[in-house]
């Protein structure tokens, strides 16, 4: 066989498998002639219904190799099904693709800032962002979504930093800038440099100023500094300001006033506390405690017997007022008390059943009248 009638042989080949592939094709395209299976999986993912979605894309990018759009909608389905790997790696193949639109780019780069955050990969996460975020200077979603990828980071000056731009922004509040703060402050506190922390402390507070972990904080660099009348201050500030968190300032109002020598200041910031939040079971515990602790376990049972209407958990004031009966001597008191509510419980008990028998009796009457009137009337039709 001479050169020539190989070419020819090669040449019939190829246009014999083009002709197939042409064939093929339209054959693909008769068979497919009103669907389309892109929009059937847009139709799935608005129902909420991932894997059929997700096998309509397959489809579609089987036929249509160039569907952009198919392809990060599928690394998208992959992310949520937990499979973060393959969607980072189909949305990066995604990128290195020529003549990408401005829209599609930045649309896959929202989808990359994702796959790097779902796998704690936060450098990449914050580069993708950052990019996007230039890309796009009306779009507040890179910014947002960065805010947190700081967080993560613990880079709580850069996160201050943009969230003060982003204020009033949807959860950019007063308070988690305040919390930015306070993170600074931490890590200061473990350096050892109180008056700097203290510092940013305060400035957390301007922007929220119930913020109990600043108050705290602040009492604490005080503490250790040894200034524990400055460090009563701030705890007090606290248990004034933020009564709902009082609770976590009382142990250490307590042990710094015992150091102080001062430990009967104590009663008064649990009355003063009281007064302005009578529903206080924790308050009323606590000075009884402390009252109890002086020997003066009459006045103690007078506090919680006048905060016990006032709280929900009033069954721990029982409790605490049982105690103090049985140790001050009054056994039958404090026998009354922990029995007479278990009687209690069991006469509810035995009324509620007492009224299901009744209802149970009730209705076995009324069935038996309805018997009897069914029969009555069979009679009455025989005759």
């Amino acid at each position: 066989m001479t050169t020539n009638d190989i070419l020819l042989a090669v040449a019939f080949i190829l246009a014999l498998v083009l002709v197939i592939l042409r064939l093929n094709r339209r054959r693909r395209q008769r068979e497919g002639a009103g669907r389309d299976p892109f929009v059937e999986a847009l139709r799935h993912l608005i129902d909420g219904e991932d894997d059929l979605a997700y096998s309509r894309l397959v489809e579609t990018v089987r036929l249509d190799t160039s569907n952009i759009d198919a392809y990060i909608v599928l690394g998208d389905i992959l992310r949520r099904r937990g499979d973060y790997e393959r969607a980072l790696k189909v949305h990066r193949d995604v990128t290195i693709r020529s003549a990408l639109s401005p829209s599609t780019n930045r649309t896959v780069l929202k989808s990359l800032a994702l796959d790097y955050a779902a796998l704690g990969r936060w450098g990449a996460a914050e580069e993708t962002l950052l990019k996007l975020d230039r890309l796009s200077k009306k779009d507040l979603w890179p910014r947002l979504h960065l805010l947190e990828v700081y967080e993560a980071q613990r880079k709580w000056s850069n996160a201050f930093e943009l969230g003060m731009e982003l204020e009033e922004e949807p959860g950019v509040t007063g308070s988690r800038l305040a919390g930015y703060k306070v993170e600074q402050a931490r890590d200061l506190i473990k350096q050892g440099a109180y008056h700097k922390s203290r510092i940013i402390l305060k400035e957390a507070l301007k922007h929220d100023s119930a913020c109990a972990e600043a108050f705290l904080a602040i009492g604490d660099t005080y503490s250790e500094e040894g200034r524990t009348e400055e460090a009563v201050q701030w705890w007090e500030k606290m248990v004034e300001i933020v009564p709902e968190r009082s609770t976590e300032a009382f142990s250490c109002l307590e042990d710094a006033l015992y150091q102080l020598g001062a430990f009967s200041r104590m009663a008064d910031i649990y009355t003063r506390h009281l007064n302005a939040n009578p529903d206080s079971a924790e308050a009323a515990l606590a000075l009884a405690h402390l009252l109890e602790r002086k020997g003066e376990v009459g006045e103690a049972i007078e506090v919680l017997n006048t905060h016990r209407p006032h709280t929900r958990d009033a069954h721990l004031l029982d409790q605490a007022i049982a105690r103090l009966h049985y140790r001050s001597g009054d056994t039958q008191r404090a026998l009354e008390l922990v029995f007479g509510d278990v009687t209690r419980r069991v006469e509810q008990q035995e009324q509620v059943e007492a009224d299901f028998e009744m209802s149970s009796e009730a209705a076995e009457l009324i069935v038996e009248d309805e018997v009897a009137e069914l029969e009555d009337e069979e009679e009455e039709s025989a005759v």
